[in-house]
């Protein structure tokens, strides 16, 4: 899966496409979304900030005759967004947040 990446207030923000493929794991990022009308196309992208650090796959490689674990930028194959905060958004409603939320347009990029 293409992950695109943008700095944001001095730290990296990666983008990850929708699972489309694997239809099991797709039905779990959309419920995660709450979108009556979810973004199911090739161009829709979820960034990072909604994934917890569990969900990504380690690396693991020696540098300097040391063993170094971190963080890879790819996602578990069974890893879906759990990180929202909902707050803005009217009870009932699952496409509009009440008030302008530009911190969400950065993280969930969609084409409907």
């Amino acid at each position: 899966v293409p992950v695109s990446q943008v700095k944001n207030q001095g730290k990296t923000v990666h983008f990850h496409a929708l699972p489309l493929k694997r239809q099991v794991v797709l039905r779990r990022w959309l419920a995660a979304l709450k979108r009556e009308n979810p973004p199911v196309s090739r161009e829709a992208r979820v960034c990072s900030e909604h994934f917890v650090e569990e969900d990504y796959v380690e690396e693991r490689f020696f540098e300097s005759g040391n063993l170094v674990v971190r963080r890879s930028n790819k996602l578990k194959s069974e890893a879906a967004p759990s990180v929202f905060d909902f707050s803005s958004y009217e009870v009932g409603c699952t496409d509009r947040p009440t008030q302008s939320d530009s911190a969400c347009r950065l993280h969930i990029t969609i084409s409907l």
